[in-house]
Formats: structure tokens, C-alpha cells, sequence
């Protein structure tokens, strides 16, 4: 079911698109699962600085949204290829079960998003703060 309103939704955002732009017209690719007691959701959000993300749990209800900026102007007519979306993004997840909000811990981390939240016995709601992680540097 995920999959195809995941379809659905890349499907209208495509013809919605004005002009060939992707600006304003995307939402991250996530993966959820849970293991060890613990619901795990990773978003590709490449681009994205970590300070325009915000996180947020209610009920069995994820929410991440944010801003995915250009690096500069360029006029629309000079573009020959134009296939990154920036803009203004919210994706909404639906979890498999209640979290305990108040356990939820984001990183980020070249270019992902990871939360982890232990599954809870009550429902909860809390904004939840991205901790960056720099890369390792290859020597």
C-alpha cells in the first residue's frame, strides 16, 4: 500500500510541475522498519542543510519537513537539464505502531536522515532535535 501511494504521489507531483521545474514539487524517499524493539526510518535528503529539517511525533504519526535551498540563481531559460527538486518539502509517515516521543533520536549523515524510537506503551508528542555527524575523512 505504501508503494503505491508513494506512486500516487510521484505520479501528481509530475503533473503538477510547471514548465519542466521540480522547485516546491518533492517530498524525501524513506524506508521504515523496526528491529530490536525499535522503529527505524531513514530519509534521502542530499543537499539539504540538517538546520532547515525539522522533525516531529505525534501518535503514530512522523513528520519531517523542510527546505532543500539553491546554491545560486540561475534564470529558468538557461537551464538545459534541470532534475534536482528544491523547495519546501513535508513528508508525513505513518509508523507501525505508538513510539515513545520523548525517546526519539535524529542524525544526520551525509545527506541521511536517520530516526530510531523505541516502541511505546503510551501515546506521546514531542519536536525532535538532528544531531550532525561529520563524515570520516578518507586518508
Amino acid at each position: 500500500m505504501f508503494t503505491l501511494a508513494r506512486r500516487m504521489d510521484d505520479m501528481l507531483g509530475r503533473f503538477f510541475e510547471q514548465n519542466g521545474s521540480s522547485e516546491g514539487a518533492w517530498a524525501p524517499a524513506c524506508e521504515v522498519y523496526v528491529r530490536d524493539g525499535k522503529v527505524a526510518v531513514t530519509c534521502d535528503v542530499p543537499g539539504v542543510d540538517p538546520g532547515d529539517i525539522h522533525v516531529a511525533v505525534k501518535g503514530r504519526t512522523l513528520t519531517i519537513s523542510g527546505e532543500r535551498k539553491g546554491m545560486e540563481e540561475i534564470p529558468r531559460e538557461d537551464y538545459w537539464c534541470r532534475e534536482i527538486a528544491y523547495g519546501r518539502f513535508a513528508r508525513a509517515v505513518t509508523l507501525p505502531d505508538e513510539i515513545d516521543a520523548k525517546a526519539v533520536r535524529a542524525t544526520y549523515r551525509n545527506g541521511a536522515l536517520n530516526i530510531e524510537a523505541p516502541l511505546a506503551k503510551e501515546p506521546t508528542a514531542q519536536t525532535v532535535p538532528i544531531n550532525v555527524e561529520q563524515p570520516a575523512v578518507a586518508a
